[in-house]
């Protein structure tokens, strides 16, 4: 039977005489890859039904029986009212406070620690947590640091000869502080020792032996604008489609927000758009991931162009743009700590980098990697509150990192940055839109068109280019 499917004829013939009609990707894709005895097998009750076989239907035969993804997730925040009091506030900086505390005090060196209160009558050395209130470099070059707990605050002065001056202090974060007590004039104040941060634990994936499953990674598509990389977004989809290479291992895709380009997000948007609708942008973003095989399964998180509330944390899209997409097509809420395959992926489309580029000297777009790795440090999505990430209080701080992650992945600066922070494999996900007008004005050449794929079974990390610029 094998020399019957040898050429384009037979295999027709084949499925003609079974009443299926074959489209030209299907027919093309068994030619390539010479499927011979495996076509008997193309003849499922949904084809025979059907009396069509289509490219998707193949594929799903090469990659092998369609897989349910061992995946656990929840795809709902609780409710969150827009209308926040003062109140509202408080009970998130208490969630923040206690959260990244209890983080803190587990290790070894913070074991024993106190509160302020009683840090304030004790003699000799003392430990304590504390958020950020404020800090004040003195005349003579030292830093002094503000902190308090949910009774009291105090002053901790860190030394520059002891180096510690130096130490990048963020309002807000949430320290741990070895020190002793002493007094400035009648108020006792910490002489630091050691600063401890939450801070990721050090430690080495190990390969599992297993064959490789991918997660990939892309970020801030913007469909509906002019500048929209469509020719380079069809052919990574074409090469995800193919299964060729490492597409044949790739189970699940992430787009981490700015899906598409919205409108009203800034002034004059209307002249860079070509799709006015927001609706219709992503319509046509549900037609191309639609190109991309049942068997993997996408998950889609908003960003601050889309059409979700801007303050974080953002919800899930609306049914009504839910209904447009796919069945392989999972809403996530921005931020989200994903789990695949027994691993923690967060996803977070990372609004708040833009102010770790201003609070961090010397980090730019293009080195952001250092700013996503004190994100990682301090264990907060959003470290200092008041910025340019507008953020709606509850009584849980979604933003604290409290499972350490395994994978990193943010977006929205439209670069690319892949890295490794103590065994948390990071990347700033690429962006599948051209240079714009404001990016020009700014001196900044994004790096667009890039695949990020993690296998989740090794710590290996690839790096596919469609850019045909």
């Amino acid at each position: 039977m094998e020399s019957l499917f040898e050429d384009r004829a037979g295999i027709l013939k084949f499925f003609n005489s079974h009443g299926i009609l074959v489209s030209p990707g299907a027919l093309n894709l068994i030619l390539q890859r010479s499927m011979g005895q495996m076509i008997p097998h193309l003849l499922t009750d949904e084809v025979q039904s059907s009396g069509y076989i289509d490219e998707k239907t193949v594929l799903r035969l090469i990659r092998g029986e369609e897989k349910v993804p061992h995946v656990e997730y929840e795809v709902s925040l609780p409710d969150i009212r827009v209308n926040s009091s003062v109140e509202d506030f408080r009970k998130m900086f208490v969630s923040r406070y206690e959260k990244l505390k209890k983080i803190i005090v587990t290790s070894s060196t913070m074991r024993g620690s106190v509160d302020i209160k009683t840090a304030k009558r004790s003699q000799g050395e003392v430990k304590v947590v504390g958020m950020v209130q404020s800090v004040e470099v003195t005349r003579n070059g030292h830093k002094k640091v503000t902190i308090e707990d949910l009774e009291d605050t105090i002053q901790v002065i860190l030394m520059k000869d002891r180096g510690l001056a130096g130490e990048l202090i963020l309002n807000d974060e949430v320290i741990g502080v070895i020190g002793s007590v002493g007094r400035n004039s009648s108020t006792p104040v910490i002489f630091a020792n050691e600063v401890v941060r939450p801070d990721i634990p050090m430690r080495v994936m190990d390969d599992t032996g297993k064959p490789p499953v991918y997660v990939a990674s892309v970020s801030d598509i913007h469909v509906g604008s002019k500048t929209f990389r469509r020719d380079d977004f069809r052919s990574m989809v074409k090469w995800i489609s193919s299964s060729r290479e490492e597409a044949e291992s790739l189970r699940y895709l992430i787009m981490s927000g700015d899906v598409v380009d919205g409108i009203g997000v800034y002034p004059g948007q209307e002249n860079d758009l070509e799709l006015l609708n927001p609706l219709e942008q992503y319509e046509a973003l549900a037609e191309l991931v639609s190109e991309i095989p049942e068997d993997i399964t996408i998950f889609l998180m908003p960003g601050n162009h889309d059409s979700v509330r801007l303050a974080e944390p953002q919800p899930v899209f609306s049914h009504r743009i839910r209904e447009l997409f796919p069945r392989n097509v999972v809403m996530l809420p921005n931020p989200y700590n994903l789990r695949l395959e027994g691993k923690n992926v967060l996803i977070y489309h990372g609004m708040s980098l833009n102010d770790m580029v201003e609070l961090i000297p010397g980090v730019n777009f293009q080195t952001i990697g250092k700013a996503i790795e004190e994100i990682l440090k301090r264990r907060h999505l959003v470290p200092s509150y008041g910025g340019k990430t507008p953020l709606i209080p509850s009584e849980n701080d979604y933003h604290v990192i409290e499972e350490v992650p395994d994978i990193f992945i943010t977006g929205h600066i439209h670069s690319h940055y892949l890295g490794n922070y103590r065994g948390v494999r990071y990347v700033n996900s690429s962006t599948w839109q051209s240079q714009t007008e404001y990016q020009k004005m700014m001196n900044f050449s994004p790096n667009p068109s890039i695949l990020t794929l993690f296998d989740l079974n090794s710590s290996s990390t690839l790096v596919k280019r469609f850019s045909k610029d």
